[in-house]
Order: structure tokens, then C-alpha cells, then sequence
């Protein structure tokens, strides 16, 4: 790797991380709103399936990327497929998992599916 690619990835770093404080300024913490919805997740699939189970709560920024990733797919319409946003929001989804899963690691709580 070049020293100019040792530098952009430093810099698309931190664009990424004031990317998420902007987010987390204007729609609040990323980790409460994951518990809510893997709670959210886990309680309909309980409900359904009639028995207990759990839901990681890695399981929302994997899932808000793969939600992310669908829209670079190519579905005929001949419309622009590369959108700088959706790339920046994989990018930001990615940081938080990286974190929710260092964190968990550093704290050796392998429990993912604490609430």
C-alpha cells in the first residue's frame, strides 16, 4: 500500500466518524436505537415462532448495510447506481460494528444479545 493510500484512509476515517456525530447529534445514539430495534426484532419472532430466541444486537448495523449494499445493485432501470451516500452510510454502519464488537471484545462480554 502507498504512503497516499495510508493517508486517504486515515482522512475517510475521520470523515466517517464526524459523519456518525452529525447522526448521532441529530437522531440520537446509534447503540440505543439498535437496542430498540433488535428488541423490536426479537420480540415479533418470539411472538411468531411462539418460543424464546435471541437477536445479536450486531445483527442492525449488518443489516442496515446490507439494506445499503441493495441500493449499488444494478435492476435494469438504467438509473444511476453510485450514489457517494450510499457509500458513506456502509462506511459509517461499518465503524459501528467495528465498535459495538471491539467494545464488546475490550469488556470481554461476548454476549451480544444483552438488552
Amino acid at each position: 500500500m502507498s504512503d497516499d493510500n495510508v493517508k486517504w484512509i486515515d482522512i475517510g476515517e475521520k470523515l466517517v466518524k464526524q459523519m456518525l456525530e452529525k447522526k448521532q447529534e441529530e437522531y440520537g445514539s446509534f447503540r440505543n436505537n439498535a437496542y430498540i430495534i433488535a428488541s423490536f426484532i426479537q420480540s415479533t419472532l418470539e411472538v411468531i415462532n411462539n418460543k424464546e430466541i435471541k437477536v445479536p444486537l450486531t445483527l442492525i448495523p449488518q443489516l442496515m448495510m446490507i439494506l445499503k449494499i441493495t441500493r449499488t445493485i444494478d435492476d435494469g432501470t438504467k438509473k444511476s447506481i453510485y450514489k457517494e451516500d450510499t457509500h458513506k452510510d456502509i462506511a459509517g454502519y461499518n465503524n459501528l460494528l467495528k465498535d459495538m464488537l471491539i467494545k464488546n471484545e475490550e469488556e470481554g462480554n461476548n454476549d451480544y444479545y444483552k438488552f
